[in-house]
């Protein structure tokens, strides 16, 4: 597909049909003008290859005009579990676009779905943008994911994940201060039968998680926790299903649940709510991460949360300073949680229910 102007813009029937939840082969008969696609989803396709087009040219323009070059920061999405920021008039990618444009360079902000598009031609993009510097919101990648940006012989800086063998700067959140946290809160509220439920997906947060959960448990004298860890789903139904089945088995001498993701947070309270079992006098919930703005039914989630807007921003004028002074040292960044109670956790030392 072209533009105008004598530049061409490619994009692909996959990645339109994953935008806008339609299949490929209906945007190809969009395209082509054939029958068989109804009007709405018709204008819907081709509003959007407009914009695309128009935002093409506009970036095409500004790079013209920009003398330093430009930052980008990319959204990699290889399972689609971490949330997609892709609004541009997102606070915290506004709040990074004005920093990166008062430093002189253009920004741009791409959302790479790794199943759906190609990763040759983003590369080819950075190079024409005369892209000097990348951030990488990194959560879902894998090492070997890595290496193709390497040979853009630029700098980058990655958000929740480590490169470090690679000279990769990261900014993350600290995941083992996080769990340490959780679980010193609920054993001193009287727990030491504590389970920890997770996703089905080893992304690098919630490896780290993990990990801690077992090493807190058993620096708190609570057993060893490497059998309490269940998984159950990537996306709240799943999560939801996984969760019913084991309460039909009882919950036993368990008192206390650890949630690993605004999904499992999501998905268990769902069943537990729904089996009329009550929180906290029932079991306790410990929720880590922010929650999308879905109510739990009144319940207010006791949660461990890390910051991301100041990380994010952090690491993207770490990025600038490193483009404009070449930095021979490798930096981790690591943000600690803070915990906000809510009315989730039952305090067994006080009193007990009846």
């Amino acid at each position: 597909m072209h533009v105008n102007g004598g530049r061409y813009m490619r994009i692909k029937s996959k990645e339109i049909a994953e935008e806008l939840g339609v299949s490929p082969a209906t945007v190809s008969l969009a395209l082509n003008n054939r029958p068989g696609v109804n009007a709405e989803t018709k204008k819907r396709i081709l509003e959007y290859i407009r914009e695309k087009e128009e935002t093409f040219l506009k970036e095409t323009r500004l790079t013209e005009k920009s003398p330093k070059g430009a930052v980008m920061m990319i959204n990699y999405i290889k399972n689609g579990i971490i949330m997609n920021r892709s609004d541009e008039n997102h606070p915290v990618l506004l709040e990074i676009k004005r920093t990166v444009q008062n430093s002189g360079y253009q920004f741009y902000h791409r959302v790479f779905l790794e199943q759906a598009q190609s990763l040759d031609e983003l590369l080819l993009e950075c190079r024409r943008l005369d892209v000097k510097g990348i951030y990488i919101m990194a959560a879902e990648m894998r090492h070997s994911d890595i290496y193709p940006f390497l040979k853009l012989n630029i700098p980058i800086v990655t958000g929740d994940n480590l490169f470090y063998e690679e000279g990769i700067d990261s900014f993350l959140i600290d995941n083992r201060e996080g769990i340490g946290r959780a679980v010193d809160y609920l054993v001193d509220k009287g727990h030491s039968h504590i389970i920890y439920l997770a996703e089905n997906i080893d992304i690098f947060n919630f490896i780290e998680r993990r990990e801690a959960f077992v090493l807190e448990m058993a620096k708190r004298e609570c057993g060893d926790a490497s059998s309490r860890i269940w998984h159950l789903g990537s996306d709240v139904d799943t999560v939801y299903e996984s969760m019913c089945h084991h309460l039909d088995e009882g919950l036993k001498q368990t008192t206390a649940f650890v949630l690993e993701s605004s999904v499992v947070s999501l998905g268990v309270s769902k069943a537990l709510l729904e089996r009329h079992i009550r929180i906290p006098r029932d079991i306790s919930l410990l929720g880590f991460d922010a929650l999308p703005p879905v109510s739990l039914l009144g319940m207010e989630l006791t949660l461990v949360k890390g910051t991301h807007t100041k990380r994010h921003l952090a690491a993207v004028k770490h990025l600038l300073r490193h483009i404009e002074d070449e930095n021979e040292e490798i930096m981790r960044v690591y943000y600690k949680t803070r915990l906000i109670e809510g009315s989730s956790v039952h305090n067994k030392t006080k009193y007990i229910y009846t």
